[in-house]
């Protein structure tokens, strides 16, 4: 257990005591291990910044953190779904992931995307790309 999973799981307890949930000790540490693999990147995955993207990827990227489906992407880009499969998996090459989910995560840990966590529905967030 890193530094980091050693004080995201003392915060976790904390708040989960605080709170009174009914989480396990071992929940807990599986959630504070998930936190931080997820904003502590492992060293190995490539730096990418925006001009390493095609403007085709990053509209990918940000269709993606939007929610949007293949076809609905398709569409908006006037554009086949093949397409936008091929500029989806370049993106995913370059990110070192190989799904959507991690896309979006490994986006927003290197700072290429933000979404508004305050808003109630999940995955329908509005993005913002910084360039």
């Amino acid at each position: 257990m890193t530094e980091r999973q050693g004080r995201l799981e003392r915060a976790l307890l904390t708040a989960v005591d605080q709170l009174d949930l009914p989480l396990s000790v071992q929940e807990v540490r599986r959630l504070a291990v998930r936190a931080a693999v997820l904003y502590d990147p492992p060293p190995n995955l490539p730096k990418v910044t925006v001009q390493d993207l095609t403007s085709q990827q990053l509209a990918v990227l940000l269709a993606i953190a939007a929610g949007e489906q293949l076809d609905e992407t398709a569409q908006r880009l006037w554009v086949s779904e093949r397409t936008v499969r091929e500029h989806r998996n370049k993106l995913f090459r370059k990110l070192g992931v190989s799904t959507p989910g991690e896309a979006l995560r490994r986006a927003e840990q290197l700072g290429l995307v933000r979404t508004d966590p305050s808003l109630p529905l999940p995955g329908r967030s509005p993005v913002r790309a910084f360039r």
